[in-house]
């Protein structure tokens, strides 16, 4: 072993006998983060601890700054349930404005003195002795604590493309979850790879100031129609809080409608193998919304996706389709060869020459150590990211681990939807009854069950096998749902509804509680 080694082993080195410095700690203080800390205050837990690796809270929405950044699901739904009745200025919040909701609501329920910021996660040791994880920071600092909750998102790793010469690239590049603020594409030749979530919000946001935007795209992306119906919002100048009782109503309303328009889509994505037909009316819909708002066959062509809807998640937007029209655009889907030192030189023997380069190639989600973003070790000294990678990727409702007492996971495997917010909310209900039915038994160790966890990922497994992402209809969307193993591990394959009876009424039966 060399000198390198031994001095880290030393680093993770921990005594037999820990002192407590905490009960909870919640590693990651964005809006999964500050909700578990939120809930944490309501079920009175007092000692607990929010790390944040970063100088403030946020996460995605902190960090993705870029041109056009808005939610794409309604922000009566994007919200905590709790503090619903919030003034948005139109249905798409745009991202400034998730980030000082998520302040806001960390304010108003008095988790900021919880969060210690540039405080990075390295590595956690659970310590079977004493029933305790113990967290190596990056600073050198170590913590002690009986519970770990995981909060750091799936959404945080940004995916940079292999492709040859992308260091060679004189101009200006960046990546959409990296945006340089300072920097000004106004005049410049811009280039885009991507055609994904963030690329439909960018594209129409600088096309009308760059002098050429070329968009290299690998895959299409189903596109609807997106309606602000900002009639609703006419009032609402200055967006934040509201202590009208009226308006709280009303956010109530259009987030039960908003929600069941999300439930039936999801139903009708699990279950394709009876369902099709109503998605493949869907797709012929947006087929004609594309056709309609691109006045070129054959750039139209280009842009419709041959893959059903539901593989990957899909776009909304009134502006991006049209911005195909404009004289500066220009929609390339020839493979790149490689990068050149003044541009992107395709198949075609074409070189693109670009100032500016953004790369919108989305993130890791399923990559080996990605979620959590820092090393697990559990019993029998097994790795969280390890065990995953040999064992594909699994938990017990999407929050526990066999093998990892005392710790939970705000996003596991199977988990994501169209709404990150229903997800959260359902996770942190059943967490907190499994840390409320530990205090009420006075225990200091709990773990799922390797039967009851081998048991509930057979059903997982099993459910998939009725929806659009099963079968090989998928194989050409290039969709981040499906891991290394080709599972669509990063989704859940049930209804929000579902999962919100289900961490309710279940049993707490599959867990060990000592």
């Amino acid at each position: 072993m060399n000198d390198t080694a031994v001095l880290k082993d030393k680093k993770y080195q921990q005594s037999d006998h820990c002192a407590l410095d905490y009960e909870v700690v919640v590693i990651g203080a964005g809006i999964s983060g500050v909700g578990a800390a939120i809930q944490l205050k309501k079920h009175g837990y007092d000692s607990f601890l929010l790390l944040e690796a970063a100088n403030d809270l946020g996460g995605t929405w902190r960090d993705n700054i870029y041109p056009g950044v808005a939610v794409d699901i309604p922000s009566v739904s994007y919200s905590y349930s709790f503090e619903s009745n919030y003034r948005w200025s139109g249905l798409f919040a745009p991202g400034a404005e998730v980030l000082e909701y998520i302040r806001h609501c960390a304010r108003k329920y008095k988790i900021t003195d919880k969060i210690r910021y540039n405080s990075t996660v390295e590595k956690i040791v659970f310590c079977k002795g004493n029933n305790n994880w113990t967290l190596f920071l990056l600073d050198g600092t170590t913590l002690v604590s009986r519970f770990i909750i995981s909060a750091t998102g799936v959404l945080c790793q940004p995916s940079t493309p292999n492709i040859p010469g992308l260091a060679s690239f004189k101009g200006k590049m960046m990546h959409t979850a990296r945006w340089d603020a300072e920097y000004d594409v106004s005049n410049k030749k811009v280039g885009i790879i991507g055609t994904g979530a963030s690329a439909v919000q960018i594209v129409p946001s600088i096309a009308p100031d760059v002098e050429h935007l070329t968009v290299f795209q690998r895959t299409p992306i189903w596109i609807g129609p997106r309606s602000d119906l900002k009639y609703i919002y006419k009032h609402n100048k200055v967006p934040g809080p509201s202590n009208s009782k009226r308006h709280g109503i009303k956010q109530r309303r259009w987030r039960m409608v908003m929600e069941s328009y999300l439930e039936v889509m999801t139903y009708v994505m699990l279950n394709y193998d009876k369902l099709g037909f109503i998605v493949k009316k869907a797709q012929q819909e947006q087929k004609e919304f594309i056709e309609s708002e691109v006045h070129d066959p054959v750039t139209q062509k280009k842009l419709v996706p041959d893959y059903p809807l539901g593989c990957k998640r899909p776009g909304f937007s009134s502006e991006y389709l049209k911005t195909y029209n404009r004289k500066n655009v220009a929609l390339v889907t020839e493979n790149i060869k490689c990068i050149t030192e003044n541009g992107i030189l395709t198949s075609d023997g074409v070189e693109h020459a670009l100032d500016t380069l953004i790369l919108s190639t989305g993130f890791k989600p399923n990559e080996k150590g990605n979620s959590p973003s820092f090393e697990v070790v559990g019993l029998d000294d097994v790795e969280l990211s390890q065990y995953w990678y040999d064992n594909r990727y699994q938990s017990y409702r999407s929050v526990s681990v066999p093998g990892f007492p005392n710790f939970f996971l705000t996003a596991g495997p199977h988990s994501g939807g169209l709404n990150w917010f229903a997800m959260l909310e359902a996770h942190l209900v059943f967490i907190m009854r499994c840390l409320n039915k530990a205090k009420q038994k006075n225990s200091n160790y709990v773990e799922v069950k390797q039967e009851a966890h081998d048991k509930y990922y057979k059903l997982m497994r099993k459910k998939w096998g009725k929806s659009v992402l099963n079968g090989s209809a998928c194989e050409s969307s290039n969709t981040y749902y499906y891991d290394k193993d080709g599972e669509p591990s990063l989704v859940a394959p049930f209804t929000p509804m579902h999962r919100w009876f289900a961490v309710r009424l279940s049993t707490l039966g599959a867990y060990k509680f000592e």
